[in-house]
C-alpha cells in the first residue's frame, strides 16, 4: 500500500478544509443529522473527518494492510457506544475519500479511492471481540495492576512505594522498565481508549510514571559502563508522546551510551542541525501514531542526504510494531519493539566495541 505518495503533503496541508467538504457531503446523505448536530457535535464530526483523511494519507506509507487494519480496529473501539452504525462509519470514509481525492492527481486519486474502499470493506468485516485494543496487557502479577490503579487514582506516593518495595526485594531497575512501566503505559492507553479513564487521569498517570522513572536514574547510572558511543533520541514533530522513547534512551544510557534525549515535537531542521553538530553514532526516532510517520520518513531522507549511511538510524513506535516492514520501507537501519530490543539493535548496528575517540 505504498503507492500513494506524491500528493501526501497536499492532503496533510489541506486536511481541515477537505474535512469541511467531507462533512457537507456526509450531511447530504444524512440530512436529518444537520438539525440534530449542535455546534460542538459538528466540530467533533469535522475533526473525525480530518482524522480519517490524515490517517488514510499516512497509511499510504505502509508496505502492507496492517496499518490500515489497526486504524480500523482503533476506530471500532473508539466509536463503540456512541450510537454510530457501521454504515455511518463507512459512509464517512467514502465522503472523506471523495473530498481528499479532489486534491490528488488522476492516478493518485484512483489509488487513494481504492485504499478508502478497502477500508470500507474491512471495517464491515472487523469484529470488536477480537480487537487488540480491548485486551488487557498487564503481566500476571499483582504489582502491575496495583501500580496502574494507584496512578489512575492519583496516589503517586503509593505507586512510588510499590516500586521502592520491588527495588528492596532485589529487582533491577531495568526489569521494572520492562515488567512494570512499559505494560502499565500500554494499559493506561487502553483504558483511555475504551473510556474507562479520562484524558486528565491518563496525563496524571503518565506524569507520575515519568517522575518515578527519574528516581531510578541513579540506579541505572550505577549499572552503566561508558562505551564511548553516542545516541541522539528524538520524537517526531507533532508527537506528544515522549515517554516510550524516554524509556529507550534510559536503557541506552544504562548500557553505557552517551545519550542525548531531545524529547517530543522536534522540528526537522533542529534534528538535522544537532546531528551535524554532535555527530552521533546512532539516531533513534519515534512516532507513536501513523500521521507522524511522514516526519520520520522526511528525517531519514534528510539525514541520508546530509551524512550518507552514518549515523545509523533506528526507528520505533506503534506504527512500526503494527507494520514490521515499515522501517525498511522508509530506509532506516532497524527498529525495536521495546527498550531491550532497541538497545540490542543499536549495538548490532554500531558495533559493541568501545570507542575511545570521543
Amino acid at each position: 500500500m505504498g503507492e500513494v505518495l506524491g500528493g501526501i503533503d497536499a492532503l496533510f496541508a489541506e486536511a481541515d478544509m477537505a474535512a469541511v467538504e467531507a462533512m457537507e457531503l456526509f450531511l447530504e446523505f444524512k440530512p436529518s443529522l444537520r438539525a440534530a448536530y449542535d455546534a460542538r457535535s459538528m466540530r467533533l464530526a469535522r475533526e473525525d473527518m480530518g482524522h480519517h483523511i490524515r490517517n488514510f494519507a499516512a497509511i499510504a506509507f505502509s508496505p502492507d494492510d496492517k496499518s490500515l487494519l489497526d486504524y480500523l480496529s482503533w476506530l471500532k473501539v473508539l466509536f463503540d457506544g456512541f450510537g454510530f452504525t457501521d454504515e455511518d462509519i463507512k459512509l464517512s470514509f467514502r465522503c472523506a475519500g471523495r473530498a481528499a481525492g479532489k486534491r490528488l492527481s488522476g492516478n493518485e486519486a484512483a489509488a487513494f479511492e481504492n485504499l478508502v474502499e478497502r477500508a470500507v470493506f474491512e471495517y464491515g468485516r472487523s469484529e470488536p471481540v477480537a480487537n487488540r485494543y480491548l485486551k488487557e496487557g498487564l503481566p500476571d502479577n499483582g504489582i502491575a495492576r496495583s501500580y496502574v490503579q494507584a496512578v489512575i487514582e492519583g496516589r503517586r506516593d503509593f505507586a512510588q512505594a510499590l516500586v521502592d518495595s520491588e527495588l528492596r526485594a532485589g529487582k533491577p531497575a531495568r526489569s521494572l522498565y520492562l515488567e512494570l512501566f512499559q505494560p502499565a503505559q500500554r494499559e493506561l492507553g487502553r483504558l483511555w481508549h475504551t473510556r474507562k479513564i479520562s484524558v486528565a487521569q491518563e496525563h496524571f498517570a503518565t506524569a507520575a510514571t515519568q517522575y518515578i522513572m527519574s528516581t531510578l536514574y541513579p540506579r541505572l547510572m550505577a549499572e552503566s559502563r561508558p562505551n564511548g558511543r553516542l545516541v541522539l533520541a528524538a520524537c517526531a514533530q507533532g508527537e506528544l508522546h515522549e515517554l516510550g522513547l524516554r524509556m529507550v534512551a534510559d536503557f541506552f544510557q544504562a548500557d553505557g551510551w552517551d545519550t542525548r534525549f531531545l524529547g517530543a515535537n522536534l522540528p526537522l531542521g533542529a534534528l538535522a542541525a544537532e546531528v551535524t553538530r554532535i555527530e552521533p553514532d546512532l539516531v533513534a526516532l519515534s512516532a507513536s501514531i501513523p500521521t507522524n510517520v511522514r516526519w520520520v520518513d522526511a528525517a531519514v531522507k534528510t539525514l541520508r542526504a546530509k551524512t550518507g549511511k552514518k549515523p545509523a538510524i533506528l526507528v520505533g513506535g506503534i506504527p512500526f510494531v503494527v507494520s514490521p516492514g515499515l522501517w525498511r520501507e522508509l530506509g532506516a537501519d532497524g527498529t525495536g519493539i521495546d527498550c531491550q530490543e532497541a538497545v540490542a539493535v543499536g549495538d548490532r548496528l554500531v558495533g559493541k566495541e568501545t570507542r575511545l575517540d570521543r
